[in-house]
């Protein structure tokens, strides 16, 4: 599938279902912005998504249970409570295995350190749009409102700067070894 073809039926999806998508998130998180961030994060996720056509629809109807289940999906993942201050869920979930995890399920000292020498060398602009989405507690949604910075650009950042902080932390564990 083309990805012409995958941003029409994306639109399509906008157009015909939005408020309906808007209504699922809302219903789990009871806070407009949340449920605009939810759905936000569901159509970059179907961007990703391979025989999209045949995923999301059964034929000429949308396939609603599978996504709900992605709704609720990122619903839950966007309530993980963290477990440091300075370490947030989102790279948390980027860094799973024994290397970096303590007993307690948190992030350990050395990998934190890592991570903070990680941030420390990004580019001035994703690391800059991390500070403020995880300092001031941005969802994209409001941090769009508050920037005008488009929605993809600030996924696309984020997506960016955990790569580069997976693949940092990686390297000196390795050379640590």
């Amino acid at each position: 599938m083309t990805s012409k073809e995958k941003n029409d039926l994306i639109s399509h999806l906008y157009n015909t279902q939005h408020k309906w998508l808007l209504a699922c998130a809302y219903n789990l998180t009871k806070n407009y912005d949340d449920a605009e961030e939810i759905v936000q994060q569901l159509y970059l996720q179907l961007l990703e998504m391979d025989n999209l056509d045949k995923i999301i629809y059964q034929g000429d109807s949308l396939n609603q249970y599978y996504i709900y289940k992605i709704i609720k999906s990122l619903f839950i993942k966007s309530t993980k409570v963290e477990s440091h201050s300075t370490i947030t869920p989102v790279i948390e979930d980027t860094l799973v295995g024994d290397d970096y995890m303590e007993e307690d399920g948190g992030i350990n000292h050395r990998v934190q350190g890592y991570i903070h020498d990680a941030l420390e060398s990004a580019g001035w602009f994703n690391k800059r749009l991390w500070e403020v989405y995880c300092n001031e507690k941005h969802s994209i949604v409001s941090l769009h409102k508050a920037t005008k910075i488009s929605t993809s650009t600030i996924w696309s950042s984020q997506q960016q700067l955990k790569k580069f902080i997976k693949l940092y932390v990686q390297q000196k564990l390795k050379q640590n070894e």
